[in-house]
């Protein structure tokens, strides 16, 4: 028999005494739901601790454990709501036997029929699974950057630069870009105007590394000293001079560049290295050709003579005898 069957053939809610009772039961039911939740998250809150004590307090670590702890509370809060449910239900003398196979059946089709959605959740288990990245990262999903701020089964929240935020089903992220795992490289690279010395240039832009590695301020932020590649790329109009910044992941690796990129310019400058050419525009006037003069005897031109050779001839006279 359906459930719509059993529900059809008794009473929805039960009749007096009977009703205070049920209504007893139900309250204790909540009470007893809410403490086994609120004990679930304190599970959940020292699985956390071991996370971040397995992983040495690393910043990592405690991202990592924070996603987990997300995703943990809100299935302790899903698998808790459902139980007190079901036994609420069955307080006030309901036949869940049919809504659970209900339930089963619905399930099936929608395993046919949201695939999607099983996507999404698969593609979610192994995202947590492999650690591939947690909240607080910095990644490139479909080339653009944002920082996670909520990892689901389902589902990615990130928000980027602007300040906008994005709900990415995990299934559409087919390749993800982590950039804040191990350690950043960034390039700066340094224009020379073709035509000045760049020996001296290379001799100057490897003081101002030998500088910059030197200071205290910054020799703490890289994870290795600032390196002068040499000439990158030649071109008729400059030659480029590449160093390399290699730092943790975050902040130092861009501000070391920006650093970097000041020196060098200042330092460039004191030496009179130019690293941009001067631009010269001259403008001269246009000059236009004036046709001759009527009855000159100036030289027909190639066009004109081949009109008076293509024009026809005017006919002979005609005998008027």
């Amino acid at each position: 028999m359906s459930f719509i069957a059993v529900a059809a053939t008794q009473p929805v809610l039960p009749t007096g005494e009977k009703l205070l009772d049920s209504g007893a039961r139900i309250g204790l039911t909540l009470v007893v739901g809410f403490v086994v939740q609120r004990l679930l998250f304190l599970l959940v809150g020292r699985v956390e601790s071991w996370i971040v004590g397995a992983g040495h307090g690393h910043v990592h670590a405690q991202q990592r454990a924070r996603t987990l702890g997300q995703i943990f509370r809100n299935m302790c809060t899903v698998l808790v709501a459902g139980v007190v449910i079901l036994h609420s239900l069955t307080v006030l003398g309901w036949n869940v036997a049919p809504l659970l196979a209900g339930a089963g059946i619905l399930g099936v089709a929608l395993g046919f029929g949201a695939q999607t959605l099983v996507r999404d959740v698969i593609s979610g288990i192994f995202i947590l699974v492999e650690d591939q990245f947690a909240v607080g990262d910095l990644i490139e999903v479909n080339g653009r950057a944002a920082t996670v701020e909520e990892l689901t089964v389902r589902s990615t929240t990130l928000r980027d630069f602007n300040g906008y935020l994005h709900f990415v089903p995990n299934g559409e992220m087919k390749i993800v870009i982590n950039r804040s795992r191990g350690w950043s490289r960034l390039a700066v690279d340094v224009p020379i105007v073709a035509g000045e010395d760049v020996e001296r240039a290379l001799d100057v832009c490897e003081k101002v590394a030998t500088a910059m590695n030197n200071d205290a301020a910054w020799r703490s932020r890289l994870l290795d000293p600032v390196q002068v590649w040499g000439v990158e790329g030649l071109t008729s109009t400059e030659a480029v001079v590449r160093l390399v910044v290699r730092a943790q992941p975050g902040a130092d690796a861009p501000e070391a560049a920006r650093e970097l990129r000041f020196r060098i310019v200042r330092d460039l400058a004191a030496a009179q290295v130019r690293t941009s050419a001067q631009r010269e525009i001259s403008i001269r006037p246009v000059q236009s050709a004036t046709p001759p003069a009527v009855g000159s005897d100036a030289p027909m031109s190639s066009d004109a003579s081949a009109l008076s050779s293509d024009a026809p001839a005017d006919p002979p006279p005609v005998d008027p005898s």
